[in-house]
């Protein structure tokens, strides 16, 4: 895919008021002084229209979950290049929608990716079959995520919480792989698209705590039955759609997200950035 250059603005993050959460001391919105007590945390939220892209990096360590379309795939690219950043530790595709994993073929043939971990079904969409061929042609071979799995990214520890069923009635979307992160003292839930059956899965799993500070909010904002239960488990301060002007995310999700004093941000606003020491949270757009 042949890029062009785009010249970017300078991210500009949006400060709230000063917020303290529990004994813990933890603060929100606050602008970053003095000593932090661990290293730095960003998350970039791409915008890529109505799918997903999102880098994580912890230190010297990257994570990419999702990779959104083939043709939006540069805005991730672009990202790499001006950081030079030229090596992923981990590349997870959460499921196969072309809209998660369309860019994956891309990603592997401009960057130096380590782990692949995907979910254990197939599917029989071009873009999966692109990137299927991009592992071949890199010698790589892609980890089915079939048990709860835990690892580190830097100073982060996360966990990777695979579907429970063999069939859903939503096939490719309630296959999603669930993120967990904790950074310190905050959390992060990353939720794919799960739908309805899913969401019932993390409701009743015990793998970890679902209240989480942050949440990529499943389904790029699309209601299911459930839905209220499961934002209000996750009780997020913060919340992140990925959505589009033309598909935008549902009214009654921003509803319920608004009742619990939850602060949303849309990728319709421009790519999402959060950054935390582990004790602190900003966000802001670009």
């Amino acid at each position: 895919m042949k890029r062009k250059r785009k010249r970017r603005g300078s991210l500009v993050f949006l400060c709230m008021l000063f917020l303290f959460c529990g004994c813990g001391g933890k603060k929100s919105g606050e602008d970053f002084s003095g000593k932090w007590d661990l290293p730095e945390l960003t998350v970039t939220f791409f915008n890529v229209g109505k799918g997903d892209a999102i880098l994580i990096e912890a230190e010297e360590e990257r994570m990419l979950i999702d990779s959104g379309y083939d043709d939006t795939c540069e805005e991730i690219l672009d990202y790499l290049e001006e950081q030079g950043i030229r090596r992923l530790d981990y590349l997870v595709i959460t499921h196969f929608d072309k809209d998660h994993v369309g860019g994956a073929d891309h990603v592997l043939e401009t960057v130096e990716v380590g782990e692949i971990l995907q979910p254990d079904y197939v599917s029989e969409g071009g873009q999966y079959l692109e990137y299927r061929e991009a592992m071949e042609k890199k010698g790589k071979e892609p980890v089915p995520v079939t048990e709860t799995r835990r690892l580190s990214l830097g100073n982060a520890e996360l966990v990777i919480y695979p579907p429970q069923q063999e069939e859903y009635k939503e096939e490719d979307n309630d296959f999603s792989l669930v993120i967990s992160m904790t950074y310190g003292e905050r959390r992060f839930l990353f939720a794919g698209d799960s739908e309805r059956e899913r969401l019932k899965e993390l409701l009743e799993q015990s793998e970890f705590e679902l209240a989480h500070d942050l949440l990529k909010v499943p389904h790029h904002g699309r209601e299911e039955k459930n839905s209220q239960e499961f934002l209000e488990a996750v009780s997020p301060e913060f919340a992140v759609i990925t959505c589009s002007e033309e598909k935008p995310a549902d009214p009654e999700i921003l509803k319920i997200l608004e009742s619990m004093g939850t602060k949303t941000y849309q990728t319709t606003e421009g790519t999402v950035i959060c950054q935390s020491d582990g004790n602190h949270l900003i966000m802001g757009t670009k």
